[in-house]
């Protein structure tokens, strides 16, 4: 089988809805009324892979019936005709071994799609707009983002996304929930991308030494791909957040990820790594420059360069280094998690208070603290407003014209807000970027 582990051009940081899940202390949440859940079901299950399946088998399989002919009453069939009819039925019977699988998948999801209780239907619905937009490479926002070395240090801390730690069970069980579905109807339709986030402060072998229990976790939670029926699975692609670029032994880090996790194993369960820098505003290229100049298991895949300044000049060095290099350029959190929208154009900025818990919360800190603060925000919203796409579109595209890849963070609530095109043209792109340096 193989894998995809190269990110698509639109990687969604896919949070689930604010509070998916009662808490312990809390009323569960009530069941959908049945009218409700059924008014999309009949749609979603004849668009659903395993259907699509089944009607391409039936009608593979009924015209490799109808090459079969059997011989009259006192007849021979020719030797062309004989080996006509050992071929399909040689071709029949894995034909229907592959139509019974499919029709098991069909009646799951129908069982699926029809349970009253927690439906994340929506969050589906919200995902595949996505992938069929081209984000076929999903990162499993907020709860499963960190890493248990990070949360071990201290209760109170927060995860990379500043989602409370004491919301991990709730949420790692409702992801759970969610791809169980979405594989059933999109399967092959995307590839789950994990981000690593230890606490690099503890040292790199800290990280280290965390990486295989945290590997073991994910493919738990149902994160990894068998590479064959029965294989142990693995994981096609992990970001490693590495927040401080003053701390050294992110490579070392790097070429472990990528190795065998154990002494006795052969092979690695990663399959491919991404180095995240998003949570550095200075962009500062010293992590980059370690694993490069270390080369080989080192050397990242990808490189995740905060998307504020993707663009700009605080950023211009390290996209440098990476594109001299052929690491691609991810520009993280394109979007500043919704915030990068006409419902924040010519507005007074929401305060921190208002965004905590949601994907908006750490882009409004980015913004706030960049140096043109809200006001430079505003002005680049402004430039995007001119090219008369809509400002997300905008963005976007422009990422895409610089030949970067876009990291999409948002909630599962609403599909894109934004469709990648016709390039914007030299005069919209240099206004652009301009307004992002001011």
């Amino acid at each position: 089988m193989a894998v995809k582990d190269e990110l698509s051009p639109i990687v969604v940081n896919a949070w689930l809805p604010h509070k998916p899940l009662p808490g312990e202390d809390e009323e569960a949440i009530d069941k959908k009324p049945i009218d409700q859940i059924l008014r999309g079901i009949p749609y979603r299950l004849v668009n659903s892979a395993p259907k699509k399946k089944i009607v391409e088998l039936k009608a593979a399989l009924e015209a490799e019936r109808a090459k079969i002919k059997e011989a009259g009453e006192g007849e021979e069939l020719s030797e062309e005709q004989t080996a006509t009819n050992a071929a399909a039925e040689e071709a029949i019977a894995p034909m229907e071994e592959e139509l019974a699988a499919a029709e098991a998948a069909y009646e799951e999801l129908t069982g699926i799609l029809c349970k009253g209780q927690l439906s994340t239907l929506p969050w589906i619905d919200s995902l595949m707009r996505y992938v069929d937009l081209g984000g076929s490479c999903i990162v499993p926002g907020g709860a499963v983002a960190a890493d248990d070395a990070f949360r071990s240090v201290n209760g109170n801390l927060t995860d990379v996304n500043g989602m409370l730690t004491e919301k991990q069970l709730a949420e790692s069980k409702a992801w759970a929930e969610y791809i169980t579905q979405a594989k059933l109807e999109k399967p092959g339709g995307y590839t789950i991308v994990c981000k690593y986030a230890p606490n690099p402060y503890l040292s790199a072998q800290a990280a280290i030494d965390a990486f295989p229990a945290w590997v073991e976790r994910q493919i738990t939670l149902g994160f990894g791909v068998e590479l064959e029926e029965g294989a142990d699975p693995i994981l096609p692609h992990v970001m490693l957040a590495w927040p401080d670029p003053s701390v050294p032994g992110v490579a070392e880090v790097i070429a472990k990820m990528l190795g065998p996790l154990t002494e006795d194993a052969e092979e690695g369960k990663v399959k491919a790594v991404s180095l995240d820098l998003s949570g550095d505003v200075s962009c500062d290229p010293r992590p980059l420059r370690e694993c490069l100049e270390r080369g080989g298991t080192s050397k990242p895949s990808g490189v995740v360069v905060p998307g504020i300044h993707a663009l700009d000049k605080v950023g211009a060095q390290l996209v440098a280094d990476a594109t001299r290099s052929d690491v691609k350029v991810i520009a993280g959190d394109a979007l500043l998690g919704g915030l990068v929208s006409e419902r924040y154009l010519r507005v007074p900025a929401p305060t921190l208070a208002e965004l905590k818990g949601t994907a908006a919360f750490a882009g409004l800190a980015r913004v706030l603290a960049s140096p043109g603060g809200w006001d430079g925000f505003q002005a680049t919203l402004e430039a995007l407003e001119a090219t008369g796409r809509g400002v997300a579109t905008a963005l976007v595209q422009a990422f895409a014209d610089a030949g970067m890849k876009v990291e999409i963070e948002t909630e599962l609530e609403k599909g894109p807000a934004f469709e990648i095109g016709e390039p914007l043209g030299e005069e919209h792109t240099a206004a652009i970027v301009a307004a992002m340096s001011a």
